[in-house]
């Protein structure tokens, strides 16, 4: 995402907030937003790659030959994924809503392959054991990223008061969907907490 994109969507999330009168949890789901909309970004970035190399992203064999090479590509052809995104083929949505939760969704219009669900399932699982994201520098697996991203949500998450469960991931054929979902009732106590 430009800083343009990432200002706008900072602020669409700030209105959002602030009319939701839940502002304090601005600095917790700005970090998650960006968070998710930059791993949906690199998810689109990623078919783009694997597409130009002639590989089929849902083979098993395929996919760990084309990460070998993915993240040094992207760094080094940034404007050109940038170009490609902004072609509009692949594209990033942000969708929010409250009622009694406050629902924070990011997806992208593409199918996750089991191997990323299963490496982002097993992110998940490890934050079991993280008491805070120090705990997890020592388990870092840079196959693609390091995943700290997907692990801070959760530990901040659970910094509120909130469970894992508050963050999901779910597919379609044609698109995937990464939400936030905060109940509302368990926020009693989180605006104390975020002042700790």
């Amino acid at each position: 995402l430009t800083l343009e994109q990432k200002q706008r969507f900072q602020n669409i999330l700030d209105v959002f907030l602030k009319e939701c009168d839940e502002y304090y949890l601005f600095n917790c789901l700005s970090y998650c937003l960006f968070e998710l909309l930059d791993n949906a970004s690199k998810a689109n970035a990623k078919r783009i790659y694997f597409k130009e190399q002639h590989l089929n992203i849902d083979d098993a064999g395929d996919y760990a030959n084309g990460m070998k090479n993915f993240k040094s590509n992207l760094s080094d052809n940034t404007q050109h994924y940038k170009s490609e995104l902004e072609s509009g083929m692949l594209q990033v949505h942000l969708q929010l809503s409250a009622n009694d939760v406050i629902s924070l969704a990011v997806s992208n219009n593409t199918k996750i392959t089991d191997a990323e669900a299963k490496r982002i399932h097993d992110k998940i699982e490890k934050t079991k054991n993280y008491e805070n994201v120090a705990d997890a520098f020592s388990d870092i697996d840079q196959t693609e990223g390091s995943g700290l991203g997907i692990i801070t949500i959760v530990i901040m998450l659970r910094k509120l008061g909130l469970n894992m469960e508050c963050l999901k991931f779910s597919t379609t054929e044609d698109e995937t969907i990464a939400t936030i979902e905060i109940p509302k009732h368990l926020l009693k106590d989180a605006e104390d907490l975020m002042e700790l």
